[in-house]
């Protein structure tokens, strides 16, 4: 996830803090949603809208997507 924030923002994942907020590196809605459709391709699983907003970094982003979902149990 850090490789396609980086991307979006033509920085090296190096410089990509997975602890801060995604705000903080200026992410507008739309590049929000396409991050999220590409993490549904990767993940072949669909994901709420939301999901950047209620998880706002990406270290919570993969801590919640590393759940067991309710269909997986």
């Amino acid at each position: 996830m850090a490789e396609r924030v980086a991307s979006f923002l033509e920085l090296e994942p190096k410089d990509i803090d997975v602890r801060a907020p995604f705000q903080h590196y200026g992410l507008d809605s739309m590049e929000q949603l396409r991050i999220i459709g590409e993490l549904e391709t990767l993940l072949q699983r669909e994901l709420d809208e939301t999901l950047l907003r209620q998880h706002p970094t990406i270290e919570a982003v993969a801590e919640h997507l590393a759940r067991p979902t309710a269909a997986g149990r």
